[in-house]
């Protein structure tokens, strides 16, 4: 059987989140079309794409609100959140209380607005708790098992409970392995190298760095410049200023082409 937990509060916040994001974007669009090229419109770009990730993100952590369920049958415990699966063996868990009989010993660490929170955060006893919840600790139902302690929250606990009770009575048609399970596109093991994004980060600052240092000399610029020279020194390339954003927009391109290809050859 399906438990869903209460989800209203969580889904208004997170959309009106994802709402603002959208409004502050299209303001930045519409903030660039007409602008000249100068540093406040580089700015504004800049922005822009930084927003983008952002916006990302927060639409993946919708999704994982939305489709945030709690899965029970006589063999196992699934909670389900976006691209994971925590998949719990009944005969793993030994116990489940409710969290107002537990203390955290730190904050919460994860993704959380009023009516969600995935996550984990350290339970005196206990230790870390995987959180995938829309309710506070005190309200959450702690499941422990040999290894790993979650925190869930169906709507209903008492039902839930009594519907556990009995599944675990009838015994386990099947021994599934406790484990995480991630949809193919979450798996991929690129989203876990350090290294990957240290240098995506290095590699975007440096092409920003370019484009700023051009636009904000760029209106002092005459509108010919010299944009190649020979062997001897000499401009034997005159051309328009605006021909210098050649130069960052390769740079951006082969940052693109490179992460691609890093993406599909990380495996």
């Amino acid at each position: 059987m399906v438990w869903k937990p209460a989800k209203t509060l969580g889904l208004a916040v997170g959309l009106i989140i994802v709402l603002t994001i959208v409004g502050i974007d299209a303001f930045f669009i519409h903030s660039m079309i007409g602008q000249r090229l100068d540093f406040n419109l580089y700015v504004t770009a800049l922005l822009f794409v930084l927003s983008l990730p952002l916006l990302a993100l927060w639409i993946y952590w919708y999704h994982g609100l939305a489709s945030l369920n709690y899965y029970l049958d006589r063999n196992s415990l699934i909670i389900t959140c976006g691209m994971l699966r925590h998949i719990v063996p009944m005969q793993q868990i030994q116990r489940i209380a409710p969290g107002n009989e537990f203390t955290p010993l730190s904050g919460f660490r994860g993704v959380g607005w009023p009516g969600y929170l995935m996550g984990r955060i350290r339970v005196r006893g206990l230790g870390t708790l995987i959180v995938h919840s829309t309710e506070p600790l005190p309200r959450q139902l702690v499941v422990v098992t040999d290894t790993l302690v979650y925190g869930i929250s169906p709507k209903d606990t008492t039902q839930f409970l009594e519907d556990y009770a009995r599944r675990r009575a009838l015994g386990p048609i099947e021994k599934p392995t406790q484990t995480t399970e991630y949809a193919p596109f979450a798996a991929l093991t690129v989203w876990r190298d350090r290294w990957f994004w240290l240098f995506t980060v290095l590699s975007f600052m440096a092409n920003a760095a370019l484009f700023g240092w051009i636009i904000n000399r760029y209106a002092r610029l005459p509108a010919l410049i010299p944009l190649h020279f020979n062997a001897f020194g000499e401009a034997d390339r005159i051309a328009a200023k605006s021909g210098l954003l050649v130069i960052p927009i390769i740079g951006v391109l082969t940052m693109v082409v490179n992460n691609l290809l890093g993406l599909i050859l990380h495996q």
